[in-house]
């Protein structure tokens, strides 16, 4: 119930609409009804032939009518003839009001889910990557499309129903103990009875339908892992494996199902026999009350209507009852993610200017939970210069580059921004003033020139192909089937990883951010497109918008970007050790002088690769 709550607020800029459904379903009781009181007069009127019988229907009436003195004085053949125009009359009526209630009630349904998923996704882009590396990309994938599924069924089918069966209901019901209050007592009696076994059954199948949907997460989950990673799965002859996991979850899925449709298929039948018990009943009972004349023919066939209809919506709502078990249980999965807090919150109130100091690691510590990584890591980095991190793998080194854009934040000490704490600062005006081209190339499926243009979307095509040119990408893109036109495919799979990450330099050229951050650029390629890239990333380390240098940040396990450097800093056990250029870092024959003579030795398996 609570998330069905959450759900009206979304439902709240759509009132307007909302309110004429409801009035579309009250016309829809009452037509019902109308219906209900007609049948039992008509009926009568057809086999007695007398014009008395429909005078029952002036209780429905204003009494200046006089329904009964006009059916003394008019003909029975006047009688029947108009008959069929009011019955046409009162279907026209509950037609139209079931087409308004059913499409405005749509419509607004479908602009809740809307508005449902876009906050869901908006509220994703702005948490931090602590969140996604704790949660599989398959389950949220799950929840955006069988969990969003599921409650756009029940918001679009459930809670309308739930409205327009539940006002029929109460139509009906007042109208059974207007025709006859004792009648409908004894009509109604087994009614508790059922109320019992329902609630069981709702709770049963609530926590039924929330196994359901958390399954269905994993079985998305094993399909994204092996889709994604079918190179591998492959490679390994694990077909047989991945198709073994995925089955024992199908088989755990089928278990829970089972469940669900036992609780499903028991609920029907059981209000069907409440029902027949219920009105055998009152027809036993008032079988002698017409035979002694205390009770009108006409009434009784009204009642019996009337109760027949009641049934109906009552039935209907225990079986959408199970959809919105169904949707409740998803929107509670998605209202978990709605709720779910970013560890690097927007906090800051400066935007900074243009960077035009130097950056500053002060004490920085910082843990991936109970596991420490960085311990006291302080060096400065200045407007201008490039500043090199080294060391094993898993040092912290790309941690370090991590915190730069406030990916994560340092669970001790500071960075600082010409002299502000990054904290201090709003998200986007500090991540306005970085660059980023790291070694896991992010392209979109879209064309190259947009990939390129990403975040500045409106420059012209002369601005993208000059930062092609600069990024050396230019060649091999006019090349391409459709040039820049061309589509790269799902992670840019079209292209290979030298055009790659070209592609991504040209990106990082239109920026024109004053710092760069080079997180292992060049470490997952071969020796001719390292090449290419490599002076690509000399062009864009030394195309500052001031004219001289950029100020970088460099992770790379290359010495012809590493010798370069102003200062290389080398990262030991998450603390920094060494400090200086690359012939005084030598010199001192100490860590760095270890992995260059690792990597000048000619040893440049995973080891030596990882070192520098």
């Amino acid at each position: 119930m609570t998330a069905y709550l959450r759900l009206l607020r979304f439902a709240a800029p759509y009132r307007a609409r909302f309110a004429a459904a409801l009035g579309c379903m009250v016309v829809l009781a009452l037509s019902t009804a109308a219906y209900v009181n007609l049948l039992g007069p008509v009926l009568e009127f057809l086999f007695t032939g007398r014009a008395q019988a429909v005078a029952s229907l002036a209780r429905f009436l204003p009494a200046s009518l006089d329904l009964a003195g006009w059916l003394g004085r008019v003909e029975r053949e006047r009688i029947l003839a108009l008959l069929p125009f009011v019955i046409v009359g009162v279907a026209v009526v509950k037609g139209l009001a079931y087409f308004g209630q059913f499409y405005l009630m749509g419509m607004v349904s479908q602009r809740v889910i809307a508005d449902l998923r876009t906050a869901m996704f908006d509220h994703l882009l702005g948490l931090s990557p602590d969140f996604f590396a704790k949660r599989h990309s398959g389950d949220l994938m799950s929840r955006f499309s069988a969990d969003v599924q599921s409650v756009e069924t029940a918001v679009s089918y459930a809670v309308s129903s739930y409205i327009r069966d539940g006002l029929t209901i109460v139509v009906m019901l007042v109208n059974c103990f207007v025709l006859d209050w004792r009648l409908s007592l004894m009509a109604f009696v087994a009614v508790p009875a059922t109320l019992l076994p329902i609630v069981r059954f709702a709770k049963r199948l609530k926590r039924v339908t929330q196994q359901s949907q958390s399954t269905l997460g994993r079985i998305s989950e094993l399909v994204q892992e092996a889709l994604s990673g079918i190179r591998v799965v492959q490679a390994f002859g694990m077909e047989r494996y991945e198709s073994a996991r995925f089955q024992a979850e199908n088989r755990r899925w089928l278990r829970i199902m089972r469940k669900s449709f036992l609780v499903r298929a028991l609920s029907s039948p059981l209000m069907e026999v409440m029902a027949a018990v219920g009105l055998s009943l009152a027809i036993s009972w008032v079988g002698g009350r017409i035979l002694r004349g205390e009770l009108e023919a006409g009434k009784f066939f009204s009642f019996v209507a009337a109760v027949l209809l009641l049934y109906t919506p009552v039935k209907q709502l225990g079986k959408v009852g199970q959809i919105a078990l169904q949707g409740g249980a998803s929107a509670e999965r998605l209202f978990e993610l709605l709720d779910a807090r970013t560890a690097v919150p927007d906090a800051g109130r400066r935007v900074p200017p243009r960077f035009s100091g130097e950056v500053r690691y002060e004490e920085v510590a910082f843990s991936y939970g109970d596991r420490p990584v960085l311990q006291g890591v302080s060096f400065t980095l200045r407007k201008g210069e490039v500043v090199a991190l080294v060391g094993a793998s898993g040092g912290g080194k790309t941690t370090l580059a991590n915190l730069l854009p406030r990916f994560w934040d340092p669970t001790g000490g500071r960075i600082t921004l010409d002299g502000v704490d990054l904290r201090e600062l709003t998200l986007a005006g500090l991540r306005a003033q970085l660059a980023v081209v790291s070694q896991e190339t992010v392209l979109f499926n879209d064309t190259v020139r947009a990939n390129i243009a990403y975040g500045r979307p409106g420059l012209s095509d002369a601005e993208v192909e000059r930062a092609a040119r600069m990024a050396h990408a230019h060649e091999f893109i006019a090349a391409l089937p459709r040039g820049y036109d061309t589509v790269v495919g799902e992670k840019g799979v079209l292209l290979s990883g030298g055009q790659r990450q070209r592609v991504a330099i040209a990106r990082a050229f239109l920026k024109d951010a004053p710092i760069l951050v080079l997180d292992e650029a060049t470490s997952a390629l071969d020796a001719e497109s390292e090449r290419e890239v490599q002076h690509a990333l000399e062009a864009l380390m030394g195309s500052g918008s001031s004219g001289g240098p950029r100020t970088t940040l460099v992770i790379a396990h290359r010495l012809s970007t590493i010798r370069g450097a102003d200062r290389i800093v080398v990262i030991a056990g998450g603390r920094v050790v060494e400090v200086g250029r690359h012939e005084e870092l030598l010199a001192r024959r100490g860590e760095y002088a270890r992995l260059h003579r690792i990597f000048e030795g000619g040893e440049r398996g995973e080891v030596g690769l990882a070192a520098l």
